[in-house]
């Protein structure tokens, strides 16, 4: 009876989630409303759940809940046993009681959290798009466009080619990043803030148990900002819907989710060489920024992608306590496509000429297939062992540009056969990891082989981290990977003569990195890393020679590079906290260096050598502790350096070394407050704007961001 009721759970929802995915936008926000109003109506009490992170639901409510259910009956008297045997089975409850600790959320790769409802200046950092730190980031002007860096960690990075767009993908939901959630009662998370100019940010979460073994999420982000630039607007959805369950003996469990998300921009490809003085000038005239000339004025980006995932296991030797012993076999399977589409209706010249008779629409679709069969042994003594074999296939198609006369694809005859349009990667992975954790001690280990593949992808890394008294701790990682460039590199076509490559001699890029942190938790945390890369692949920006002197090219032309010497990343980061009476200061200070193995030329990495933000503020409670307040000032500022410049048609980023960028501050002014569940947000950003210089950028012809106001808040319910 119990496996047909969670077989008919399962088909339900699958069911439901294909229903909702196919249904136009504005139902599927109307049967939002009434899930959400439904979910609230069946509950057992008005009260607020959670006060001071503790759920209380007395006898006494359950009993006017009962009476008022049992208005709806037909039969009044036979239904009055049952229901005072309910009530007595009650009455030998006190209360039922549920804990912050018990709303546990779930991510792959990382180890599980609790929901935190807390308000911290680490959570003031993160509430924007991404809901990340932006201290390696610089974003563009609109919200959900793109983000120039002032900082990287290359390990960061999939061993399996893909199709580019980097710049694209800032808010994109990776596997990692879609969350599992197992919940004592119904939560809903509600997230709101304003954006650069008509229009909003939204991100709506609601999980619910149907029972301690089932678990189903629905989460939908919707973000439209006009800009404030001419052709700038941001539209971003994104639809995420995840399952967990566990049989009632805890042997077999499943995970599974879908994704489906499209970030879809305008680009305008930076003010023009004479806006640039009209800007850094603050003539009164232009500060309305519409009236600055850009140099695209149709020209749109769209990345789409679809994802479904499903993982189970079952434990063939299952652990009855936590001094025993455990081992399960499973199963992964992933599919996902993803689509990129550049497309200018007035065939813009910027990147060069064109082919005659076709109109620039770019397409670029990239697809993986992967199915992984993985066993793990746990042992309390002796750690956790996984080992897997992963399969995988990967297509990457160019979709052949329009012909202006016949609105048709360009015929496959007057295609060049020497530069395909379809490139494959079959991959077969040996994998394992090991885990070991004993009295403060935590050691981690992964290793990656490619067996048979043309393009190889391997990694293996080690970590360790010691735990001694008072929180103090060291950390150590080292790590080695081995993979082929992304297929955006060896091949890309485009309606521009000058965006055509086939680069099928690319080597393999290789990235040595090692790092280690010292953490106390008076005196902060200072971590540093080395990483040492051969053959890395970018593109480098190519300056024509009729546009030598002047301050911005005519044209954006890109070319593909590996870089013949090896590259050597240094980075050193320092970070604290220190609290004086209701008074704080966090400070976090960063040292960057690239350095060549015969310094003959400027690095193909760009990076500023000082990245500096501190944060004074003040928290207090308000009001008889109703309301707790944090309220504080934040200044952020990096020395100049050669930032990458933006490229709209490819969706990523150039190396550049003509023009700098950089030593402006930036101060924002913030208020804060938190009333039970509800953390309220109000930031006046860059305040200093029209104090220090309008010589601001986010990248060469792209301002960042003038003064603004915006406010939002996060809204947990927990009923």
């Amino acid at each position: 009876m119990t496996k047909n009721k969670f077989k008919h759970l399962f088909k339900f929802s699958y069911n439901f989630a294909q229903n909702i995915l196919s249904m136009p936008q504005r139902y599927f926000f109307l049967l939002f409303l009434f899930g959400l109003q439904s979910l609230f109506s069946q509950e057992l009490t008005e009260k607020n759940p959670l006060d001071e992170a503790t759920t209380i639901i007395e006898t006494s409510t359950l009993e006017k809940t009962i009476q008022t259910q049992d208005t709806l009956a037909v039969k009044k008297d036979s239904l009055a046993p049952k229901k005072g045997l309910i009530i007595e089975e009650l009455e030998e409850v006190v209360a039922d009681t549920a804990t912050i600790d018990m709303y546990e959320i779930y991510q792959q790769g990382k180890r599980m959290v609790y929901v935190d409802t807390t308000l911290t200046i680490q959570k003031e950092y993160k509430f924007n798009f991404l809901r990340e730190d932006y201290f390696e980031l610089l974003p563009f002007v609109n919200l959900g466009s793109a983000f120039n860096r002032l900082g990287h960690d290359f390990t960061e990075t999939s061993l399996q080619p893909q199709m580019g767009a980097r710049s694209k993908h800032y808010g994109y939901f990776e596997i990692e990043d879609v969350k599992y959630y197992r919940v004592p009662t119904p939560l809903t998370e509600l997230f709101f803030r304003t954006t650069m100019e008509q229009g909003q940010m939204t991100d709506a979460t609601i999980s619910v148990n149907t029972s301690p073994q089932f678990n189903f999420a629905f989460a939908f982000r919707g973000m439209r900002s006009l800009g404030k630039y001419l052709n700038q607007r941001s539209a971003n959805t994104a639809f995420r819907w995840s399952m967990t369950y566990q049989s009632l003996n805890e042997r077999y469990k499943a995970k599974m989710h879908y994704v489906n998300q499209n970030h879809e921009n305008q680009e305008n490809g930076g003010i023009t060489e004479e806006g640039i003085p009209l800007f850094e000038t603050g003539d009164p005239d232009f500060l309305e920024r519409p009236v600055l000339e850009v140099k695209l004025s149709t020209a749109l980006n769209n990345l789409k992608g679809k994802r479904s995932f499903f993982e189970h296991n079952y434990a063939l030797v299952h652990a009855k306590d936590s001094t025993g012993s455990s081992w399960t076999v499973g199963q992964q399977i992933m599919n996902e496509s993803k689509f990129y589409r550049y497309e200018d209706p007035q065939n813009a010249a910027y990147f060069g000429q064109r082919e005659a008779g076709v109109s620039v629409l770019d397409e670029v679709q990239w697809a993986i297939l992967k199915n992984r069969f993985q066993t793990e042994y746990d042992n309390p003594l002796l750690g956790k062992l996984t080992a897997g074999l992963e399969i995988s296939a990967i297509d990457y198609n160019i979709l052949l540009p329009q012909d202006d006369s016949e609105e048709g694809s360009v015929p496959e005859e007057d295609v060049n056969e020497a530069f395909p349009l379809n490139l494959e990667a079959n991959q077969t992975f040996l994998n394992a990891d090991y885990a070991f954790l004993w009295r403060g001690f935590d050691f981690t280990a992964h290793f990656n082989k490619t067996l048979f593949s043309e393009r190889l992808s391997d990694e293996i890394s080690l970590q360790a981290k010691i735990t001694l008294a008072n929180d103090v701790f060291f950390q150590a990682k080292a790590s080695f990977i081995n993979k082929s460039p992304s297929f955006n590199f060896i091949r890309y076509r485009s309606a521009y003569n000058n965006y055509n490559w086939y680069n099928d001699d690319l080597a393999n890029e290789k990235i040595t990195s090692l790092s280690a942190t010292l953490s106390h938790p008076q005196w902060g945390a200072l971590s540093g890393f080395v990483q040492r890369l051969d053959n890395y692949t970018y593109y480098n920006q190519v300056f024509p020679e009729q546009t030598e002197e002047t301050l911005l090219p005519q044209t954006l032309l890109a070319e593909v590079v590996q870089a013949p010497e090896t590259i050597t990343y240094l980075k050193a980061r320092y970070s604290s906290h220190y609290s004086l009476w209701k008074f704080g200061l966090t400070t976090t200070a960063q040292y960057q260096k690239v350095m060549l193995a015969d310094n003959s030329s400027s690095p193909p990495i760009n990076v500023p050598e000082w990245n500096v933000r501190t944060t004074l503020s003040f928290s207090s409670h308000l009001f008889k502790k109703a309301l707790y307040m944090q309220t504080g000032i934040t200044g952020h500022y990096f020395t100049n350096y050669y930032a990458d410049q933006y490229n709209p048609l490819l969706g990523d980023f150039m190396r550049q070394d003509r023009q700098e960028i950089g030593n402006f501050p930036r101060l924002d002014v913030f208020f804060n407050g938190k009333i039970q569940q509800t953390r309220i947000y109000f930031k006046y950003e860059h305040a200093n704007a029209s104090l220090t210089g309008y010589d601001y950028y986010s990248a060469v012809g792209y301002p960042y961001r003038d003064s603004i106001i915006r406010f939002g808040l996060i809204w947990n319910f927990f009923q």
